[in-house]
């Protein structure tokens, strides 16, 4: 299961300073990470996951994804934090062909053939050749590290249903939902749960795009 914060930050949040509870909160951390790693499915296509712990997600790491080329100058993917290789109808494209777009950020979302760096007339810039699952890209998909703003919506949520626990909810252990109305094991989604994931959309909620 992923974690997207640790223990001793969520202890730290809510002024825990003994062991007592240190299950039930590792329990809740569990359960919100997964509630979060859903959201982030959910509102953003292309979402492939975090590497952190024994991820749930089998797709996050180094692999082969295959896309479809529409014979434009942009090729979109799935969150990538670096890329290997590409291939088009089995030939190797130059890494010096392509850059990875964002240009300045991660994760990467496209790939996107270089101009021709000369105004000569008759030099046109190559495209992503036209075809089904016609290009081979190999990276690392996913996140190394969860950022910032994630552990924060993961930490947010996690004070907010171990205060409605304090305050007499259900307990976030490992047999027990979270919340009245929650899958088994899962986190209730009410009107409050829903505005602390909302704080996500800003930077991750896209839709779908292309041939990603």
């Amino acid at each position: 299961m992923s974690s997207f914060i640790g223990l001793a930050a969520l202890k730290q949040a809510i002024g825990a300073d003994d062991t007592v509870d240190d299950g039930l909160l590792t329990s809740l951390i569990y359960r919100v990470s997964a509630r979060v790693d859903n959201e982030l499915s959910s509102i953003r296509h292309g979402w492939v996951g975090i590497a952190v712990g024994s991820n749930t997600r089998a797709s996050v790491g180094s692999n082969t994804r295959r896309y479809s080329g529409d014979n434009s100058d942009w090729l979109w993917i799935d969150d990538a934090s670096s890329i290997a290789t590409v291939t088009v109808d089995d030939t190797a494209i130059a890494s010096t062909a392509y850059e990875a777009w964002p240009y300045n950020e991660s994760p990467k979302r496209a790939l996107v053939y270089v101009q021709p760096t000369s105004s000569v007339h008759g030099l046109t810039a190559d495209h992503w050749s036209l075809g089904t699952a016609n290009v081979d890209v190999v990276g690392f998909w996913g996140l190394n590290d969860v950022p910032d703003d994630i552990a924060q919506v993961t930490l947010a949520l996690c004070v907010l249903l171990w205060r409605r626990y304090q305050s007499g909810d259900p307990s976030p252990g490992p047999t027990t939902a979270i919340g009245a109305g929650a899958d088994a094991g899962g986190v209730v989604n009410d009107p409050e749960v829903q505005g602390v994931l909302d704080g996500l959309y800003p930077r991750w909620g896209i839709p779908w795009v292309g041939s990603a």
